[in-house]
């Protein structure tokens, strides 16, 4: 498993897309049938292929996502992504090199300083936002931070906090959590909200066969205890 990261070496699956940029992977997978965001890593190549990331594209991802936040639909942005294609045919996410102002219906290209060019054609009452990519590569890079470094959580369970060391699964996304003073106690999820919930039932399953085993007169150096279901071989799917 590696232990660092180069964000703009890296390639994300869409588990790991998802989590980043704050979307679902049916949006993502949709985004990407949609011509909006295409995985430039490694595209989809029919059922059940594996769809790769760069960081690029998630900056692109969380751009779309920016906007339909502020109200635009999904074809306004296919417009505004067609004509910065259009005028930028090197760039491969031309969303994450251009200054975008978000208006009303339609969204804007800052040329300069002094002109605005409508990527949508339209017209009308107008409130401007301007879509910050700096803001949104900070976000992402805090978050890709996040999934990629290991840490200690803490897990209540009844009156008692555990300590609880994560560690990212940096090849197909997810984690494994192991309860410290615990031995054994091991438990795996898809995000860090299903760690946390599988790490406290797997503390309530070890301290219940604890005392289960010492109500038997066993000892219990080294309970193995693994909670809920156990992990999924993972496929290569996107």
């Amino acid at each position: 498993m590696k232990t660092s990261i180069r964000i703009a070496e890296e390639a994300f699956n869409s588990r790991q897309a998802s989590e980043i940029v704050g979307v679902t992977r049916r949006k993502i997978v949709h985004w990407d049938k949609r011509g909006l965001v295409k995985p430039s890593v490694c595209p989809a190549q029919g059922r059940g292929s594996r769809r790769l990331f760069s960081y690029v594209d998630l900056l692109a991802l969380k751009t779309v996502q920016t906007l339909r936040e502020e109200g635009l639909s999904l074809q306004k942005i296919r417009k505004c992504v067609r004509y910065l294609r259009r005028h930028l045919p090197d760039v491969s996410q031309p969303l994450t090199c251009c200054s975008l102002i978000a208006a009303g219906e339609t969204i804007y290209l800052v040329e300069d300083e002094k002109t605005l060019i409508d990527t949508v054609r339209n017209q009308g009452q107008r409130a401007f936002l301007q879509i910050s990519i700096a803001d949104i590569d900070r976000e992402l890079r805090q978050k890709v931070l996040q999934i990629s470094t290991s840490r200690v959580e803490e897990v209540t369970v009844g009156e008692e906090t555990y300590q609880v060391e994560v560690t990212p699964d940096l090849e197909y996304g997810g984690y494994t959590a192991e309860v410290a003073g615990l031995p054994g106690c091991v438990t795996q999820g898809e995000t860090l909200d299903e760690l946390r919930e599988m790490a406290a039932d797997a503390i309530q399953a070890w301290l219940l066969a604890r005392e289960e085993l010492a109500g038997e007169g066993v000892p219990v150096p080294g309970v193995t205890c693994r909670s809920g279901h156990k992990k999924k071989l993972r496929h290569k799917s996107a």
